[in-house]
């Protein structure tokens, strides 16, 4: 069953709207607190300092108590700020309305922040014995502490917008996490389905025709209808084994090879011959399954035996800088063209698939006529060791 992978709309990655936006439960109202706290502390400190400076009496507690009146009430209405932001997110299809909401907001945020400040600070004052609290003329100090209240509005908004785009880019990730998991699953399974349609093709193909040969000579030959039987049992054997992937090592893969050559020998005898020559440091390393079997028999395939006295099929396996390095020769008439075989060739298009499917570019193929004549089939593939067994 497919299943659909969601993936934010481009509207969406530009603009952080509600999906990504902070909401109240999303905040550590402590951790706000204890910012303020230290605002506070900060501030009274700074005020504090400057009247010793200036060689003013006034006790300390006085800035302490402006400060912490001052932070703690912006803190109870920073809820009120929040919320705003997360019901009303600024976004391009929306700002030329919502900005100026949002200036309104603030103004309604910062008269209520100075009325709260001013009965607050009032009621403490007579608490504490302090005197009568002067907080001036109300305009102008509506005024003043308002270019705060505005400033510490787009603070909070700038704060939320960022955390905003931080959780946006966070989704973001998990998503393309998930989208190339799923992409390989499926990579993975597309080159399964074509390993097995290639074993679906193989197995009747192979033994309906050394049936045929070992008919045609058992009574004749029997020494090489046994041979012939022991080669096709040998590969079939391979072939169907139920727990093998889409790669194995290149030493299964030319065992799979040399019992396909014992029996093409067998079939046409000295007119085909093969020269296999693979490096000892290459056997671990994962080659996708039947990989060279398709390549050495599309070489076989494209001769034409009535005019080729001889078909020569060379396989040269090997590491070359950080790939394995494949390659398979012929002395066959070559392709006229080659882009076409690539496309439309049977073999040489289902390597190309499969290659695709497995390595996603991260692979080398090409195909090429050799100058004297015949057909080099080129692979690159990345190293991929086969891991040693634990030993139990």
């Amino acid at each position: 069953m497919t299943q659909a992978v969601s993936v934010p709309s481009k509207d969406c990655l530009a603009e952080p709207g509600r999906r990504y936006w902070i909401q109240l439960s999303d905040i550590n109202w402590w951790l706000v607190l204890l910012i303020c706290t230290l605002a506070a502390l900060q501030s009274a400190g700074t005020v504090y300092t400057s009247d010793l400076a200036q060689g003013s009496d006034r006790p300390y507690y006085y800035p302490l108590l402006w400060e912490f009146s001052g932070y703690y009430t912006w803190f109870l209405m920073l809820p009120v700020t929040v919320f705003a932001f997360s019901r009303l997110p600024i976004q391009r299809q929306n700002w030329f309305w919502s900005v100026p909401l949002h200036v309104l907001i603030s103004m309604a945020i910062g008269v209520t922040h100075t009325l709260v400040m001013l009965v607050t600070r009032s009621q403490l004052y007579e608490l504490f014995d302090l005197g009568i609290y002067q907080y001036g003329h109300m305009g102008y100090r509506l005024l003043m502490e308002y270019h705060k209240q505005f400033l510490g509005y787009w603070v909070v908004y700038t704060v939320l917008r960022l955390l905003a785009y931080h959780r946006q880019s966070r989704a973001r990730e998990r998503e393309a996490a998930e989208l190339k998991l799923k992409t390989s699953e499926l990579q993975r399974q597309l080159a399964q389905v074509q390993l097995q349609a290639l074993r679906s093709q193989l197995n009747p193909h192979f033994l309906f025709n050394t049936l045929n040969m070992v008919s045609s000579v058992m009574y004749e030959d029997v020494d090489r209808a046994d041979h012939m039987l022991a080669a096709l049992s040998r590969m079939l054997r391979l072939s169907l084994e139920e727990n093998v992937g889409a790669c194995v090592t290149v030493r299964r893969e030319l065992e799979f090879v040399q019992c396909a050559v014992e029996l093409i020998q067998a079939r046409f005898q000295d007119r085909v011959a093969f020269d296999i020559q693979c490096s000892p440091e290459v056997m671990d390393e994962l080659v996708p399954n039947l990989v060279v079997y398709t390549l050495m028999e599309n070489a076989i395939k494209h001769h034409d035996l009535e005019r080729c006295s001889i078909i020569r099929v060379q396989v040269r396996i090997e590491r070359r800088d950080a790939s394995l390095d494949i390659r398979v020769l012929d002395n066959g008439p070559g392709i006229t063209d080659l882009s076409k075989a690539m496309r439309n060739g049977v073999g040489l298009s289902n390597t190309r698939q499969r290659l695709e499917a497995l390595y996603d570019g991260q692979h080398a193929f090409e195909i090429r006529n050799r100058p004297e004549g015949g057909l080099q089939v080129h692979l690159a593939l990345p190293l991929q060791r086969q891991p040693k067994a634990q030993p139990v």
